[in-house]
């Protein structure tokens, strides 16, 4: 799969355009994606969607993808008022049979019009349907729908199977191995803990993970992994001080997103805030916990049992990651290393 802008006479194909722009939006869209792909004649689709996705690294596995195009919103030139424009000329060079839009706005469905995509194809709530082909598009009572739930529906309404309803990213051979690599020698079970966060009311903090960690390493002796972005660079730093720089952990910090999945995926278990890598580490095959205090469960996946604060449900925004307690996530790792 390659990432590309180069305009390229393909001579047809299907586009998927899929512009929610995080990691787990990437992940949770895969079942999906492979479903168009497994129906198309080629068995690939060329995907459409934000360069903050990093679905060139994230996604170089998923032999259904062929190429990755940059939608290029906040500011950039698909932006504004006539962006839609601007997208559709860039579209029209690899003359694409047919468009699947896995989003309810309207400027989409207008630049598949404006790059000559005969077909189609998206959730048609509101004035997008005035621009599409299909005739299986949502009502107006799906609009309240979640992403997933629409992606699902409308694939429904065409009658298009989805094999595989769980995201399943695969990891290649060499970065396996690198990652096997980096946890031998160290004591099993390791487990990997995803502290980033993309806002920091998902954030569950320095003191609550090395707290965890020492627990991990004391009751189970196991290994730690620190697994983040560039931004999470401080955060590592305190709680591996917090832990005295025990060796029996380590922080694998701004690794390209190729390696940190690979560390996830070669993990016995992965402990994170709401955030795209502990997406990742389900989707590797990974048992996870998901520690949701600041907005609610979207996925159910059975490889993510999610935690939440007691009493109520949580809401986009609520700060409420500090009532989930290290002793409430201690239990839960108990249970999940004991089966």
């Amino acid at each position: 799969m390659n990432a590309s802008d180069n305009r390229q006479n393909t001579g047809g194909g299907t586009l998927v355009i899929q512009p929610l722009p995080g990691i787990g939006d990437a992940i949770w869209h895969l079942p999906f994606i492979r479903a168009i792909a497994a129906r198309a004649p080629e068995r690939r689709i060329t995907l459409l969607t934000k360069r903050r996705s990093m679905a060139d690294e994230l996604l170089a596995g998923c032999d259904y993808i062929s190429r990755v195009l940059w939608l290029e919103r906040d500011g950039g030139s698909h932006d504004g008022p006539f962006g839609f424009w601007r997208l559709g000329a860039v579209l029209a060079p690899y003359r694409f049979d047919e468009a699947w839009i896995l989003h309810g706005s309207s400027r989409y469905a207008l630049a598949a019009w404006r790059g000559g995509i005969p077909e189609r194809i998206g959730y048609g709530i509101g004035w997008q349907d005035a621009f599409l082909t299909s005739e299986h598009s949502l009502s107006r009572l799906d609009r309240s729908l979640s992403a997933i739930a629409k992606a699902r529906r409308l694939l429904e309404r065409h009658a298009v199977p989805i094999e595989h309803p769980l995201p399943n990213l695969p990891i290649a051979d060499e970065l396996r191995r690198e990652a096997d690599a980096v946890l031998a020698g160290r004591g099993r079970p390791a487990v990997a803990l995803a502290i980033g966060s993309s806002e920091t009311y998902k954030q569950w903090g320095a003191a609550n993970f090395a707290q965890l960690a020492h627990h991990l390493h004391q009751r189970h002796d196991a290994s730690i992994i620190l697994l983040g972005g560039p931004g999470e660079a401080e955060l590592a730093i305190e709680i591996s001080e917090r832990l005295s720089d025990a060796d029996w952990q380590q922080a694998a910090i701004g690794r390209p997103l190729g390696q940190a999945a690979a560390l996830a995926a070669a993990a016995d278990l992965c402990i994170g805030n709401d955030t795209g890598m502990l997406n990742v580490a389900a989707a590797t095959g990974t048992n996870s916990i998901g520690l949701f205090g600041g907005g609610p469960v979207l996925v159910d996946d059975p490889r993510i049992h999610a935690l939440v604060p007691p009493g109520g449900r949580v809401f986009f925004g609520d700060e409420r990651m500090g009532e989930i307690t290290a002793e409430a996530v201690m239990a839960a790792v108990d249970e999940a290393l004991a089966g």
